[in-house]
C-alpha cells in the first residue's frame, strides 16, 4: 500500500496570538515597577539611588542622565540600578514634553528672563542664514544663558519629586523588610 507519513501539526494562530501580546507601554511600565520592588540590599540605599534617578530624570539634562545618575549615585552612596531604572519611568517620550515645558516655565519665573519660543525660532533663523562658524557661536553662547534658566527650573521642578520618591521608597522598601523577616520568624522553628 502506501507509505505512513508524519503529519505536521500546524499551529493555531488564534491560540497563540493571545499569550503574544508583544511590547505595550503598560506591560514595560509593570516590568519595570517589578524589577524596582524587588531588589535587593539595604533600603537607606535603595531610597536613595530612587530619589537621585527621580531628580535627574525630572531636568532637563537628556543626553547625560545615565552620566550624572552614575556620578550622583557613587557620591551620594545610592544605589545605581534603582536610579536608573527610575529615570527611565521617570524620562520617557510621553512626560519629556511636559518636564520640558514645565522647567521652561519655572526658570523664566525664577531668573526673569525672555526666553520664548519667538527667540528660539529668531536664534535658528539668525543661524540658518550665518556660516558654521557663527552659528555654533551664535547658538551656543545665547542659548547658554537661556538653557541655564531652563536647567534652573529644572531643578526647582524636580526637588519636590526627589524628597517625595525618597520617603515614599524608603517606606516601601523598610515595609519590605519587616514583611519578609516576619516570614522567616515565621518559618523558623522554636528553638525552645
Amino acid at each position: 500500500m502506501g507509505e505512513l507519513v508524519p503529519v505536521k501539526k500546524r499551529k493555531n494562530i488564534l491560540r497563540h496570538a493571545k499569550r503574544d501580546k508583544g511590547i505595550s507601554p503598560g506591560r514595560t511600565v509593570r516590568y519595570q515597577w517589578l524589577r524596582l520592588v524587588r531588589l535587593k540590599g539595604d533600603p537607606f540605599i535603595l531610597a536613595r539611588g530612587i530619589a537621585i534617578g527621580t531628580f535627574i530624570g525630572l531636568t532637563p539634562t537628556i543626553p547625560f542622565h545615565t552620566i550624572l545618575i552614575i556620578f550622583l549615585c557613587a557620591a551620594g552612596r545610592g544605589h545605581l540600578v534603582a536610579g536608573l531604572i527610575v529615570s527611565l519611568m521617570v524620562s520617557n517620550p510621553l512626560t519629556i514634553p511636559f518636564q520640558y515645558y514645565v522647567s521652561w516655565k519655572v526658570g523664566t519665573i525664577l531668573t526673569g528672563s525672555s526666553f520664548s519660543w519667538e527667540h528660539v525660532k529668531h536664534l535658528m533663523d539668525m543661524a540658518r542664514d550665518a556660516d558654521i562658524f557663527e552659528a555654533v557661536k551664535l547658538i551656543y553662547i545665547d542659548s547658554f544663558k537661556s538653557m541655564g534658566s531652563v536647567v534652573l527650573g529644572g531643578v526647582v521642578f524636580s526637588l519636590p519629586f526627589a524628597a517625595a520618591s525618597y520617603f515614599s521608597a524608603l517606606y516601601l522598601y523598610i515595609h519590605r523588610q519587616k514583611k519578609r523577616m516576619d516570614r522567616i520568624i515565621k518559618a523558623s522553628p522554636d528553638d525552645s
